[in-house]
C-alpha cells in the first residue's frame, strides 16, 4: 500500500472541521481510505514517540510526559472514525480492515511500552518531581504513564517483551474476529414466520416491524424475528406460540456457538490461553490476578466472594420466581414444565396478574423523545447542563442525533445518540468517547457517543412514535450517566480522563443515573401517553416499583451473577500453565455447581460475551455488582439530603468529588471523599430485602 494516502485518506488525517473544535467526519467513509489513513497515522504516532524517546535534552515533564500526551493527534482522529465504523457500520470491506488494523494498533502500544529509553525518561521525571515543583496532577500523570508502560511489559527482559508483543497482537486479532463473527452471524440470522397465527400475542407495532424485517430479508408477505435483542425479547415476552418462542430463544442464546466459520468457541478458548500466558509473563498467578491488581477490588478472591455471597442470597428468590411462573402456567392448564423460552412470557403474565403491570401500557408513556427530554431535564437540575440539537453534523446514518451540551453560556461538549439497530452494527448498548477532554495545550471539548440497537419502527420517518419498554428507558439513562461522567471531566490530560478510572468504578456514574428515571416528579412531567398526552398515573408508577422490587436490578439476578462468576473462574484458570481451557465447559460446570434454575437463561454466554472477550471486562464482569453497591450507597446521600434527588449541595459534591476528577484521584479515594466511608452493601441489600 502506498505510504502517501489518497485524497480521501488525507482528509481523514486532517484536523476536524466545523464548530466545537471540529466534529468527526463520519459521513460516507470508504474503508480503503480509512485503512490508508490509519496506516499513515500509526507511522506519525511512531515518529512522534521516537522523537520523545531519543531527545538528547535532559528529561522534563514538558518534553517527556506532556509531549507523550500530545503525540499522535492524527491517530486519535482517525481511530475514532475507524472504531465507529468497525462497531456500527461493519459492512463490505470494513470487517477485513478492522481485522488488519487490530494487531497493528496493539503492536504500536507494545512498541511504546517496551521502549526503555522512554521509560527511563519518565522515571527520571518521576524521581525529580519534587525538585521540579510538579503539581499534584502532573505527578499523577507521570505515575499513570509509568504504570501503564509497566503493565504492558516495560522493564521485562527482551525475550519476554517479544513474546508479550506477539500475544497482544494475536489477542487483538482474536477479539476483532470474535466481534465480527457476532456482527456477521446476527446479520444473517432470523426466525421466519409464514402464518399470521405465529404472531398471536404481539401488538400491531411489533407485527409491522416483523413484516418489515422479512421484506428487508427478501421474504415479503412473511414475518421475521431478526437476531437482535430489541426484536427477540419482546417476542419471548408476548408471543403465545411456544414452539416459535423456543426457535427464537435458541437462535438468540446460541449466538457464536454454531459450528462453522463464525464459531466463537475456539476463539474464546485461544483468548483465554493467551491471557494466561500474558499474566504469567507479567508475574501473576492468573489473568484474574493481573486484571484486578489495579482495580478497587484488588484481588479475584475479594470479587468472587462478593459474587458468591450475593448469589447465595439471590438464589432462593430466583427459585421462588420460577415456582411462581410454573404455578401460573399450571393454573392456566398449559401442561408444560417451564423452560427458558417460557420465563419471560410467564414473567410478563405474572406482572400483569400480581401487580396489574402491563408492559404495553407502560411503554405507551415512554416515547423516545420524551425519555431524552427527561434525561436532559434531570441533568439540567442536577448538573446544571443544557442541551441543544445540532444540525448539519456529519453522520454515519440519518437516524443519529447530535446535541450541544452547555452550562450557562459555556459550551462543555457534544453528545451523539445512535440508538437504532441496522445491518453491520454490533449488538448492545454502550457509551464511547469520540474525543476526550483535555486542556493542557489549549482546551479540547469532549465528544460522547451513546449507542444502542433498538429496532426502529417501520414508519418512523413518517412520524410513527418510538415507544420504549421500561428496560430500554433505563438503559438509555444508564448510558447517559456514562456520558455525564465524560462531559464533566476537568482533568488537563487525557490519560487522567474519566474513561481511565479503575474499571470497577467506571459503572458507578451510569448506575446512579438510573435512579432519576424512577423519580416521580420527572415521571409526572415526561411520562405522558403518546396519544392522549395524559401523565402516567401514580398508581401505575406504584405498580412499576412493585414489579422492579420483585424482579430486582440487573446485578441481583442469575442472568448477571452467574456469568460474572463464570468470567472470574475462567480467568483464574488462565494461568499460563498450558492446560486446555474450554470456556463452554467452565460455564456448564459452574451453572451446574451453583444450581442455576433450569428455566432461567443467561444474558451473557461465553460465546457472545462482548464484555469479556472484546471489551475491557475480562475478569471484570463483577464490576456491575461492585458499582451497584456504590451506587445504592451514593443514592442514599441524595435521598437523605434536604433537597432529595435534586439537592444542590449533594449534587455539587457529587460533581466535584466524583464526576469531574476523572483519573486524577484514585477511585477508592474519590468515593470516600464523597460518601465519607468505604462502599457499604447495606443500602443495596436493604432495598431488595437481601440483608
Amino acid at each position: 500500500m502506498s505510504a502517501t494516502p489518497s485524497a480521501a485518506g488525507q482528509a481523514l488525517l486532517a484536523p476536524w472541521s466545523g464548530p466545537y473544535g471540529g466534529l468527526p467526519p463520519l459521513s460516507d467513509v470508504d474503508p480503503a481510505a480509512l485503512e490508508e489513513a490509519m496506516r499513515c497515522a500509526l507511522a506519525i504516532k511512531r515518529n512522534d514517540v521516537q522523537a520523545i524517546a531519543s531527545n538528547p535534552a535532559p528529561p522534563t515533564f514538558e518534553n517527556t510526559a506532556a509531549a507523550l500526551e500530545a503525540s499522535g493527534a492524527e491517530l486519535r482522529r482517525v481511530s475514532c472514525v475507524h472504531s465507529v465504523y468497525a462497531a456500527s457500520m461493519s459492512l463490505g470491506d470494513m470487517p477485513a480492515v478492522a481485522q488488519r488494523m487490530a494487531p497493528m494498533l496493539a503492536a504500536l502500544d507494545d512498541e511504546i511500552a517496551h521502549d526503555e529509553r522512554l521509560f527511563a525518561r519518565l522515571t527520571a521525571v518521576w524521581n525529580g518531581r519534587v525538585q521540579a515543583g510538579l503539581s499534584q496532577e502532573q505527578q499523577r500523570l507521570v505515575d499513570v504513564l509509568r504504570t501503564r508502560m509497566q503493565r504492558r511489559g516495560a522493564g521485562l527482559p527482551p525475550a519476554a517483551k517479544a513474546r508479550l508483543a506477539a500475544i497482544n497482537g494475536r489477542l487483538a486479532t482474536l477479539s476483532s474476529r470474535y466481534n465480527q463473527n457476532l456482527i456477521e452471524e446476527a446479520g444473517e440470522q432470523a426466525v421466519f414466520i409464514e402464518e399470521a397465527s405465529g404472531l398471536d400475542g404481539l401488538p400491531d407495532a411489533l407485527r409491522a416491524a416483523a413484516a418489515a424485517a422479512a421484506a428487508e430479508k427478501g421474504r415479503p408477505g412473511q414475518w421475521a424475528i431478526p437476531n437482535a435483542r430489541g426484536a427477540v425479547w419482546p417476542f419471548l415476552t408476548l408471543a403465545t406460540r411456544r414452539d416459535l418462542r423456543e426457535q427464537v430463544w435458541r437462535m438468540w442464546t446460541n449466538r457464536g456457538d454454531n459450528t462453522g466459520p463464525l464459531d466463537n468457541r475456539p476463539v474464546a478458548a485461544e483468548i483465554l490461553q493467551l491471557r494466561g500466558e500474558l499474566a504469567r509473563l507479567m508475574g501473576y498467578p492468573s489473568f484474574s490476578h493481573f486484571a484486578l491488581a489495579d482495580r478497587m477490588a484488588r484481588t479475584p478472591e475479594t470479587a468472587l466472594a462478593l459474587l458468591e455471597r450475593t448469589w447465595a442470597g439471590v438464589k432462593p428468590r430466583a427459585l421462588a420466581q420460577i415456582a411462581d411462573y410454573q404455578a401460573l402456567a399450571d393454573r392456566e392448564g398449559a401442561g408444560i414444565r417451564l423452560a427458558p423460552w417460557d420465563r419471560q412470557f410467564y414473567a410478563e403474565k405474572l406482572r400483569r396478574e400480581r401487580f396489574g403491570l402491563d408492559g404495553d401500557a407502560v411503554k405507551a408513556h415512554f416515547p423516545l423523545d420524551a425519555v431524552l427530554q427527561a434525561m436532559f431535564w434531570a441533568a439540567g437540575r442536577v448538573h446544571g447542563l443544557a442541551f441543544k440539537a445540532v444540525a448539519g453534523a456529519p453522520l454515519i446514518h440519518p437516524t443519529v442525533r447530535v446535541f450541544e451540551v452547555s452550562r450557562g453560556d459555556e459550551v462543555v461538549g457534544v453528545i451523539y445518540f445512535d440508538l437504532f439497530n441496522r445491518p453491520g452494527k454490533a449488538h448492545g448498548s454502550y457509551q464511547t468517547q469520540y474525543r476526550e477532554a483535555e486542556h493542557f495545550r489549549g482546551r479540547v471539548l469532549p465528544i460522547s457517543g451513546v449507542y444502542s440497537t433498538f429496532p426502529a419502527p417501520p414508519d418512523m420517518d413518517k412520524g410513527q412514535p418510538v415507544l420504549l419498554p421500561w428496560e430500554y428507558a433505563n438503559v438509555f439513562f444508564h448510558e447517559f450517566g456514562h456520558a455525564l461522567h465524560m462531559l464533566h471531566c476537568t482533568s488537563a490530560y487525557r490519560s487522567l480522563g474519566s474513561q481511565h478510572v479503575a474499571w470497577d468504578f467506571v459503572e458507578l456514574p451510569a448506575l446512579i443515573n438510573e435512579r432519576w428515571l424512577r423519580d416521580r416528579e420527572l415521571l409526572a412531567r415526561f411520562a405522558r401517553h403518546h396519544v392522549t398526552g395524559e401523565p402516567i398515573s401514580p398508581a401505575l408508577v406504584d405498580r412499576i416499583e412493585q414489579g422492579l422490587q420483585y424482579d430486582r436490578i440487573f446485578s441481583l439476578n442469575p442472568d448477571f451473577l452467574l456469568p460474572a462468576i463464570v468470567d472470574m473462574r475462567m480467568h483464574l484458570r488462565a494461568d499460563g500453565s498450558g492446560r486446555p481451557i474450554d470456556p463452554v465447559q467452565v460455564e456448564n460446570d459452574t451453572l451446574a455447581e451453583l444450581g442455576m434454575p433450569e428455566a432461567w437463561d443467561l444474558i451473557m454466554r461465553v460465546t457472545h460475551n462482548f464484555h469479556c472477550f472484546i471489551g475491557a471486562y475480562a475478569a471484570g464482569l463483577y464490576s456491575y455488582l461492585w458499582a451497584d453497591v456504590m451506587a445504592a450507597d451514593a443514592v442514599q446521600a441524595f435521598e437523605r439530603a434536604p433537597g432529595g434527588l435534586y439537592d444542590v449541595a449533594t449534587a455539587k459534591a457529587w460533581i466535584d468529588k466524583v464526576l469531574s476528577v476523572g483519573h486524577r484521584v484514585a477511585a477508592d479515594e474519590a468515593f470516600r471523599s464523597f460518601a465519607g466511608h468505604d462502599p457499604d452493601p447495606t443500602p443495596l441489600h436493604r432495598r431488595f430485602g437481601l440483608a
